[in-house]
């Protein structure tokens, strides 16, 4: 269905009210850096905890997810649902951490926990890396999800899309700065839940619900033995033989197992690390992550997987294999043709149309002009990231279509203007301000943050305008600087950390990731069983080494180089007051008495784990399995919430203990 009058005002009606939002708070965000970027550091939890639920939702989300469980399975969202881990960590271990210090980026943590002419380096170059990497890399995926949501949806050149959808991000986000974010946020959350929910009823109730959708499992094609999964089954053989670690249930154990505590973002990503900054208080920043992660991890996913699994009903898999060998001399996107030169035959022109192929639904070409293929190989596939803006197009009524697409276009907005934001922060806190303009007037640095936003989103435009698929980028950026993790637990809680070890840590995380991104680099045939089928490493192959390559490259430097100055370390000791093994920085600061019961934090962490995974699952297991298996997912819920709510009293009394004294 195409959009009708009444879906274009709904949308319509959102860009004013964002325009709105942006001139009702300008003036506002032009007093300083602090109220441009961090609201003034006066949000309640709810608004903190929200916007980060809303901004981590872009337009890529649903589309990656539904893509994911249609190539793979349910069981591959742990690649994201593991990182809650880390989330626990955050509201238990970084969050108090992280408001007491004050500062309004992550690189400034850098120069306040090492001291020293290194840290302030470090913080320079961390300063970079945010401004100009990181957060660019997230800016192209989101944008390349937009650029295919409007070439369906709107029918328009998708560099078209690009640049309508920059020009609408930056008409209120340079306006109204960290105050237009969190406000549209707050609507935008409710929107995209509303028409999130809204889909997956429609779509669940038309393919048949549970009873057709396990009929079809058992059917098999397109289904999948792990299609349904909510976890992979290990092979037929005993734990140690290879036969037992399949592809699949190698990953889970990956992301399981590594993923979550070897990612840069384990102490806290730069958008929660805003937030909290942005909290009234230590308490306000800790409740906020907290709100995030039940809402975001048990709340969120299941709308976008049970539109994934009902799509594979009505959407098949297609692909289209070379019926010869050859050179691709043309791809005819248009003709949905891929022309083939044979040696000693001349030209053969084979059609990607299909018989199951729709006018909304078809096999793209995967291979370029110039590149040689084998007979049998795959030349063009049905694009699963697409799978979820088609069942919007199919099954939504005018109006609700409408409203669906506005939440679409608010949580690319929101992803926009958060890290085009994020980006212009660390430019002007940890670049600009801190080593050309340390002294300039607070307005002129919100001058030149809007100036920083611009470069930053073009910057972002011209990379997703070479990109295709949102899932690599996503792997991709996953393995960036995967490998700095274990340090930045360590920093919080041992004084031996220095800034090298996190450069060391850094440089070799970002250079294994780029080597390895090259299927074929310096011709090595990995053995790593399932990790590296063929010899080639699969993401989490490549994870897998980087982490180990970064690990041994930064804690050796952190061993056998010279300790650091404990006289360094005194001020952030006594801002942050870190729990840990600081014995010569606690004995220069002795009127620093902490209280932090580690069995508090321990529970909290597992309570918190036990309430978000059993939400989790219960719901999920609604669907698809036992009444018994949701009443006992559903328990385990409530005991977590329990614990939870015990240990973050505990540690609310702890922390006050520790300030007064």
């Amino acid at each position: 269905m195409a959009l009708q009058a009444l879906d274009w005002l709904i949308v319509a009606a959102y860009v004013v009210f964002a325009l709105a939002v942006g001139v009702f708070y300008a003036k506002r965000a032009n007093k300083d850096a602090d109220e441009f970027f961090l609201s003034g550091r006066t949000l309640p939890w709810w608004i903190a905890g929200t916007s980060m639920v809303a901004t981590s939702f872009a337009a890529d989300t649903p589309l990656l997810i539904a893509g994911w469980v249609r190539d793979h399975g349910i069981w591959k969202n742990w690649i994201w649902w593991c990182y809650c881990g880390g989330g626990m960590l955050a509201v238990f271990l970084f969050a108090r951490g992280w408001r007491r210090g004050g500062m309004m980026t992550k690189a400034e943590l850098a120069e306040l926990r090492y001291g020293g002419s290194s840290a302030k380096w470090l913080r320079g170059v961390l300063g970079v890396l945010h401004a100009a990497c990181t957060n660019t890399m997230v800016l192209c995926w989101v944008l390349l999800a937009a650029r295919k949501i409007m070439e369906v949806l709107f029918d328009i050149n998708g560099n078209e899309a690009l640049l309508y959808g920059c020009l609408i991000a930056l008409s209120y986000s340079l306006l109204a700065g960290f105050w237009g974010v969190v406000m549209t946020d707050m609507v935008q959350f409710v929107m995209a839940m509303f028409g999130s929910i809204a889909l997956a009823v429609l779509s669940w109730n038309a393919v048949g619900g549970s009873e057709a959708v396990l009929a079809a499992a058992d059917a098999g094609a397109p289904f999948t033995d792990d299609t349904l999964r909510f976890f992979p089954a290990p092979g037929a053989g005993s734990l140690f033989d290879s036969s037992f670690w399949t592809a699949p249930f190698t990953a889970a154990i990956a992301y399981l197992g590594l993923y979550w505590w070897a990612a840069e973002n384990v102490d806290g990503s730069g958008t929660t690390v805003q937030r909290i900054a942005a909290s009234k208080d230590e308490r306000q920043g800790v409740l906020a992550v907290m709100w995030f992660n039940v809402t975001h991890y048990a709340l969120r996913p299941w709308p976008w997987i049970l539109v994934g699994v009902a799509s594979l009903l009505v959407l098949p898999q297609l692909e289209v294999n070379s019926p010869v060998e050859g050179l691709v001399s043309e791809v005819r996107e248009a003709k949905q043709e891929v022309v083939i030169q044979v040696p000693g035959a001349g030209e053969q022109v084979v059609s990607l149309v299909l018989p199951e192929s729709a006018e909304d639904w078809h096999a793209q070409a995967i291979v370029s002009k110039d590149q040689y293929i084998e007979q049998g190989q795959a030349i063009a596939r049905s694009d699963s990231e697409l799978a979820y803006v088609v069942m919007m197009r199919r099954y939504l009524p005018t109006g609700l279509l409408g409203l669906v697409v506005a939440s679409l276009l608010a949580a690319f907005m929101s992803t926009i203007d958060t890290h085009v934001n994020l980006a212009a922060s660390f430019f002007v806190n940890d670049i600009y301000r801190r080593f050309f303009v340390p002294d300039g007037e607070a307005k002129h640095y919100v001058f030149v943050a809007r100036i920083a936003s611009v470069l930053v989103l073009c910057m972002a435009g011209l990379l997703a305008m070479s990109s295709k698929s949102i899932s690599d980028l996503f792997q991709f950026f996953l393995a960036f600087l995967a490998g700095v993790g274990p340090i930045y637990l360590l920093r919080w809680h041992w004084w031996r950390i220095r800034a090298h070890s996190e450069i060391v840590a850094m440089l070799a995380s970002a250079l294994a990731a780029g080597c390895l991104s090259d299927p074929d680099f310096l011709g090595i045939h990995w053995g790593l069983g399932p990790l590296s089928p063929g010899g080639v490493l699969t993401p989490e192959g490549r994870l897998f080494v980087g982490v180990a390559f970064a690990s041994a490259c930064a804690i050796p430097a952190t061993l056998l180089g010279p300790k650091p100055n404990p006289k360094d370390l005194v001020e952030f000791y006594r801002r942050v007051k870190p729990a840990g093994w600081w014995g010569p920085v606690a004995a220069l600061a002795p009127e620093v008495q902490i209280r932090q019961d580690a069995t508090t934090a321990l529970c909290g962490i597992l309570g918190g784990l036990a309430l978000i995974y059993g939400l989790m699952l219960a719901t999920g297991l609604y669907f698809f399995g036992t009444a018994l298996q949701t009443a006992s997912c559903a328990g385990i819920a409530l005991l977590g919430g329990i614990a939870l709510w015990r240990a973050l009293g505990r540690a609310d009394q702890e922390s006050h203990t520790s300030v007064s004294e």
